[in-house]
Parts: C-alpha cells; structure tokens; sequence
C-alpha cells in the first residue's frame, strides 16, 4: 500500500492506493478524527481484487486542513476531480455516513465517472444546529476560533471519542484502545477543528433525497441492523426512491458495520462489484 497526495487547489489531498484490478474508491464519514482508517480491515481484502483508493478528505486524516469554510460543495468537486484526474476515469465507490449523500450528487452530475456504488448506512438527517440559517456563518466563525476550541478539544477527548465508538458499534468490544487513540490522534492534527465547525453548523449537510432517484449506477445498500444515529428503518425511503438499489442488512452491527464485520462486508461488496451477488442478499 502506498501514501500519496493530490493536489488540488493548492492544498494536498492524502490518499492510499493498493492492489491490481478495477478500481475503487473509499470515502470516510465526517466527525472528529475521521480518515481512510474506517476501511483499516477493508482495504487489505479488498486489495486482492481491486485498485483501492481510500481518501482522507480535505480537512481530515493527512490531508490539509486549512482554515476556511468547509461545505458540502466542497467535497462533492474534490471527490468529482479526484476520480477524474488522479483515478483516471470510471471507478466504484464505496462510501459511509454523511459522504454518501456527496458520492451521490457526483454521480448525477457526473455518470460517466460512476460505475457502481456501495452505500454504508447513509446520514439523511441534517447534522447542523437547529437554528436560523442566517446565523450559521457567525457560529462557524466562533467554532473555528480559539474561543471555540475549548468545545472543540472536550469533544475530540479520548473519553468522548470512545463513547461515539461505542455508540457506532453494536460489540462494545471492538471499541479498543488503539482505535480510540488513533482517532484521537487523528483529532488533534492541526486545522482538524475547522471541518468540524462547518460540520456543526450545516454547512456540510446534504440532502440525498435529492439526488437519489437520478442516480443511474446501480447502489448496494449495507446497514447494520443495530445502527445508530441512522437506523435501518430509514433505509426504505431510500430503497424506494433510488432506481436500482439492493438492501443487505447485517445482524449484530452498528453504524460501522464495514468494520464490525468486515469479512461479511469484505466478500458482500466483493460479490456485488463483480456481478455475483447472491439472490438472497437481503439480510445478512
């Protein structure tokens, strides 16, 4: 596996690429210490099959995080010109949480980029504080301040980071403390804060309903049957509205169902890519 850089827009996107084959690309979710590490037991299987690329977002793991605001927008183009100029061309794409609503607007605006997609229980409800939107640009300057780096150093602290792990995952077990450390790492890398505050002030946030029914790849749906903040209940909207999706629900997993159960994710979306997915794929 080698560590490389995009460069796009002047800034330095870090990026992963190992193994031979068709390539894929793999996007994190966003919250505090987010990188390429959430695919830690995918990449390695997946490798064996295909080119994997597991980016760390603008802003997140070894990518530059400089201070700016940070929008949906934003990732959406990274992600567009990623694929087109450092993958080359046409590629699947499996992604999680928040970032599923970005890897689906690049496919309606982008097709040919797009060959199929795997979804990890997608974010559909917005993250952002309830309050106006004209008040948004204020908080967001306040949170990537110092006066709002207090808040952000007592959510990115070990015990905090550990207790959204636990939250994620249905087996506290997998939770150790050499995840919770490494996020923690993660989280307290220079500029990290400054996503996180266009984060909670909805400036990230994405509506995939919109996109989604003009999504033309074919979309494997993968959640966790105990997941959480997005349970498995709110994938039939999704299965409604998208034009070729199929739902594989995983027992006994969380959120980060990639992780918890990587070797049932591993040869689902191996099976998936490659045309040879079970029939009976709808509950794992």
């Amino acid at each position: 596996m080698s560590s490389r850089f995009f460069l796009w827009r002047n800034r330095k996107v870090h990026y992963t690429r190992s193994g031979l084959g068709d390539p894929l690309l793999l996007v994190h979710n966003l919250y505090p210490g987010a990188s390429s590490d959430e695919f830690e037991y995918n990449i390695p299987e997946l490798s064996k099959h295909f080119t994997v690329y597991a980016i760390d977002l603008l802003g997140f793991g070894e990518s530059d995080a400089p201070w700016m605001k940070y929008t949906a927008g934003l990732y959406v183009t990274l992600l567009r010109d990623f694929i087109a100029e450092e993958i080359g061309g046409r590629t699947s794409v499996m992604v999680s949480g928040m970032s599923c609503a970005y890897v689906s607007e690049v496919a309606v605006w982008r097709p040919e980029l797009i060959d199929k997609i795997v979804f990890v229980c997608p974010r559909s409800d917005p993250c952002g504080f309830e309050s106006p939107r004209w008040i948004a640009p204020l908080q967001r300057f306040l949170m990537a301040t110092p006066m709002g780096s207090g808040f952000y150093n007592t959510i990115a602290c070990e015990y905090e980071l550990a207790s959204f792990l636990q939250h994620c995952f249905f087996n506290h077990r997998h939770v150790t403390r050499e995840k919770v450390k490494k996020l923690h790492e993660n989280a307290m890398l220079r500029g990290s804060m400054y996503p996180y505050a266009s984060l909670l002030t909805g400036f990230l946030d994405s509506n995939i309903f919109k996109s989604l029914p003009h999504v033309e790849a074919p979309i494997f749906l993968l959640w966790g049957r105990q997941a959480k903040p997005t349970p498995v209940e709110h994938s039939v909207r999704l299965t409604s509205i998208a034009r070729q999706c199929v739902l594989h629900v995983i027992e006994k997993a969380g959120s980060w169902v990639h992780n918890e159960q990587s070797a049932h994710v591993n040869r689902m979306v191996e099976y998936f890519l490659t045309d040879n997915l079970p029939a009976e794929s709808g509950v794992g």
